[in-house]
């Protein structure tokens, strides 16, 4: 047969073809048309199904941004009818309810094929990001903020939903449901909103579920796409209705933002309008006609009369003249629909063809002119045929934008910096390599050593932090000094023993070779001799030559016991008729875990130390593994997921060592008394050889400037001589020393500080070995840091090729060029097939398939000044 091109003229009378609009390269785009020159592309038109089935697709891929594409956009204002009008077209029962069903736009695109089955797959098409800053008002919508809180995405991101197979009405107007309340809340995992499978569903029913959404509205897409045998051809968006007053104040904007929407789906030059008008409300007061005529849309506008079974008597005429074209005149005229609520959507037809043929009496029979435009299905047909052939002149410009667009992208992916050439290989490669030297990093000796020297910092700070004694006659401080530590025990075999660190008494800036008799006392010679025996190392820990970073806290327990608080402590806690000399627990755990609690800062400062020491450790086994992929994403991002997994570690272990100062600081416990004991008789000593200088200074029988000596710095001979001075000394003291009992307490509560102290330090070095460090050498590390960038379990190409990108910004530009490459490509492939297709088309067959005769004799005015006009 002669394949001459062949479009369908869809008006009878002054309508004619709409013209083939101007080619936006700015010439004639036949030159640019390839294939399309072919006769197949002429027999496109009459290939309605395929047409309408590419168009879909085209529309689900997202390329409006690339070649306008033509659609179908139902709009009106609220309770105008569209949900019915809706479920009618798609011969669906969707959600009619108002709330939730009027929040977002919905896709509908249905489709015949030849399969038994039915099927409806649910998708959130997400054009915008979500990004709330505290109360919307009417003002913050602007121009060009036209949807806040909502953001332009620069891709379409697509979200599966649902799919079903053999679905009822009910079940796909339950998913449809849900997939707008998982739109509304888009700061979640819209997989909880899935019906029957998410947490959410099986949890809150959807009245509850849509009244406590994150928006109010959304522009993004809930679509909806059924396949099955029978079905009508059809694609199509549901707009919100629009409206003038909200429910609550606080949600004034969203009126202004509705409108917003419907007016940017309006002006898209290639949309045809469905303008859903109810025949029981005044049409002059319509909230979407101005929109439209603003628009200059009327041209593109099907009017489509609802509720026509609620006509009054009265409007008869006024509604007349709208069908006759002579008020609110639209291009494509008036269609009139009846769809009652309560009627069943599977007697929709009979039904409509009762009410306008006859069978209902109240349906004035000045209409019967028109009554090839009355019902669902004339608008059905008439609408997928405009469609169609509004894509088929469109369809040879569409080809040639997404052709240049594909030829765009793929010069700017050229220019893009060069990945290697096994980016999976280099990704695993310098990952493994930094995982195995952070393993024997930990462990190795020169951390050993460093760590080992802030723990023997962070042990002399705990231990010199033991609280000094004040032990004078008047209230003069003068405190105990390292100077007494020869008086301390030998260190039992089963634990180290901490030494005598006490806050101490400032020495002599030169050391006095004589105490001074007084009284006859006998003066000591403070030098060693020939046959002074070796001194048993004290408790004492030996301090790094490595600056402390606890040196502020040298002075900590400076303080912390004085004889006359003991005494008032003991008289507050004593109850009415105790022996003089019985002390109650209470003041020895007042005083005890008063010195314990000061332990909470050289711990944070430990910490805080153990970390950058760690970290020093991680960043150099970064640095080392990874060094010739600096200025790639992966060193940025293994640095930011290490130190946050660092973080997440000393968290734990934070956690972990404050339970153990807390239990410190809940009361005295100890199960290690035979220690205890030992440290108590040598904290006894030195209190009282310090008590004794001050009581026979008091006593006159010793200068008052006289210093103690240094016990490090004395013979055995010396301090056999000095107890014997202060025995001799004391005993002309004609009293007993009125703070003996106070004294017995201050050796107890140092005593036992000491031995807390010693299982504390011991406590704590132990449980970060045992726990952060280790955290570090187990495979934790290798899956956390994997999951984080992507490549386990399964890494994708995709990843490890993003791992390998320049910056954060390349990484994004690159994926989103092949995102819209990807559907571009898909695009292209739709359009190729329709083009195969259509040479197969008996053009002569098709043509007889379309039946045309419904259409009614309509004059339409050309002139653009009368269009519109009431």
């Amino acid at each position: 047969m002669d394949q001459t091109p062949l479009f369908l003229e869809t008006r009878i009378r002054q309508a004619g073809r709409q013209h083939t609009p101007a080619s936006p390269l700015g010439h004639d785009a036949s030159t640019h048309q390839g294939s399309f020159a072919r006769p197949a592309f002429a027999d496109i038109g009459a290939k309605l199904k395929a047409c309408n089935d590419t168009l879909g697709n085209l529309q689900q891929l997202g390329i409006q941004h690339v070649a306008k594409l033509p659609e179908l956009v139902l709009v009106g204002d609220q309770s105008a009818g569209k949900s019915s009008l809706m479920s009618g077209l798609a011969e669906l029962n969707l959600p009619r309810s108002g709330g939730v069903c009027t929040r977002c736009p919905i896709h509908i695109r249905m489709a015949s094929s030849n399969v038994e089955n039915f099927s409806c797959t649910v998708s959130l098409q997400l054009d915008y990001d979500y990004k709330p800053h505290g109360r919307i008002r009417v003002s913050d919508v602007t121009k060009n903020n036209p949807f806040p809180p909502w953001v332009k995405k620069p891709v379409r991101e697509t979200k599966f939903f649902k799919s079903i197979e053999k679905p009822d009405d009910t079940e796909i107007e339950e998913i449809l449901k849900w997939a707008q309340v998982a739109i509304l809340n888009p700061n979640q995992n819209p997989e909880l909103f899935v019906p029957g499978e998410g947490a959410i569903t099986k949890e809150v029913d959807i009245d509850r579920a849509k009244d406590h959404t994150d928006a109010q509205f959304s522009p993004n897409i809930v679509a909806l796409e059924m396949k099955g045998p029978g079905l009508p051809d059809l694609s199509f968006y549901d707009l919100p209705g629009v409206f003038l007053s909200p429910g609550n104040e606080e949600d004034e904007y969203i009126v202004k933002v509705v409108q917003n929407l419907a007016s940017a789906y309006i002006q898209r030059e290639e949309a045809i309008i469905m303008w859903a008008v109810p025949m029981n409300h005044d049409l002059e007061n319509s909230i979407i006609f101005p929109i439209i005529r603003r628009a200059g849309a009327q041209n593109r506008t099907i009017g489509v009369i609802t509720k026509a079974d609620m006509l009054q008597e009265s409007n008869v005429k006024q509604w007349l003249d709208v069908v006759e074209g002579k008020k609110q005149r639209v291009k494509h005229g008036y269609f009139m629909t009846s769809l009652p609520p309560d009627q069943p959507l599977e007697k929709g037809t009979h039904w409509e063809e009762s009410f306008f043929q006859g069978g209902v009496s109240t349906w004035p029979r000045e209409f019967e002119p028109y009554v090839n435009r009355c019902g669902v299905d004339p608008l059905r047909n008439y609408i997928s045929l405009q469609l169609g052939e509004a894509f088929s002149r469109s369809l040879p410009f569409i080809k040639v934008k997404v052709q240049q667009r594909l030829q765009e992208i793929q010069e700017q992916l050229s220019h893009f910096p060069e990945l290697p050439s096994n980016v999976e290989y280099e990704v695993m490669s310098s990952f493994g390599s930094f995982l195995r030297q952070v393993k024997a990093d930990v462990k190795d000796r020169q951390m050993s050593s460093k760590w080992d020297q802030l723990n023997e910092h962070f042990k002399a700070c705990i231990i010199k932090a033991k609280p000094g004694c004040n032990v004078t006659e008047e209230p003069q401080t003068i405190e105990l000094m390292d100077s007494d530590a020869d008086s301390v025990a030998n260190t039992p075999s089963k634990r180290p023993r901490a030494s005598d660190s006490t806050i101490r008494t400032p020495a002599s800036k030169r050391p006095r070779p004589d105490i001074p008799s007084a009284a006859g006392m006998t003066p000591i010679k403070l030098e060693p001799t020939a046959n002074t025996p070796i001194r048993q190392p004290s408790m004492r820990p030996t301090p790094p030559p490595d600056p402390s970073p606890f040196a502020r806290f040298a002075k900590l327990g400076r303080g912390g016991l004085d004889l006359r608080e003991i005494r008032q402590v003991i008289l507050d806690q004593k109850k009415a008729g105790m022996p003089a000399d019985l002390v109650p627990e209470s003041v020895y755990e007042f005083f005890s875990l008063r010195a314990v609690r000061k332990w909470r800062e050289p711990l944070e400062i430990y910490l805080e130390k153990t970390r950058e020491l760690l970290l020093k450790k991680l960043e150099a086994a970064l640095e080392n593994s990874l060094k010739d992929f600096k200025s790639r994403l992966l060193y940025k991002e293994m640095s930011t997921h290490l130190r946050a997994f660092l973080d997440d570690q000393e968290s734990l272990q934070r956690a972990r060592l404050f339970e153990l100062y807390d239990s410190e600081c809940y009361q005295m416990f100890t199960m290690t008394n035979d220690i205890c004991d030992q440290f108590r008789t040598q904290e006894l000593d030195i209190i009282e050889r310090a008590r004794a200088y001050e009581r026979l200074k008091a006593n006159a029988l010793l200068p008052w400037d006289v210093k103690r000596p240094d016990p490090a710095t004395m013979s055995s001979e010396a301090k056999v001589k000095e107890r014997k001075m202060l025995a001799e000394g004391i005993a002309k003291i004609p009293c007993r020393d009125q703070f003996a009992t106070e004294i017995k307490v201050a050796a107890h509560v140092r005593a036992y500080y000491l031995t807390a102290a010693t299982f504390f330090v011991e406590g704590v070095t132990k449980d970060v070995n045992s726990r952060l460090f280790r955290s570090f050498t187990l495979d934790a590390l290798d899956r956390y840091l994997g999951e984080k960038l992507g490549i386990m379990p399964f890494g994708t190409r995709e990843a490890y090729a993003r791992l390998m990108e320049e910056d954060a910004a390349t990484a994004r530009e690159r994926e989103n060029l092949k995102k819209e490459l990807a559907k571009l490509e898909r695009a292209m492939h739709s359009i190729n097939e329709l083009e195969s297709e259509a040479s197969s088309i008996d053009v002569d067959s098709e043509v007889h398939m379309l039946d045309t005769s419904f259409l009614p004799t309509y004059t339409e005015d050309a002139d653009d000044e009368d269009m519109g006009m009431a």
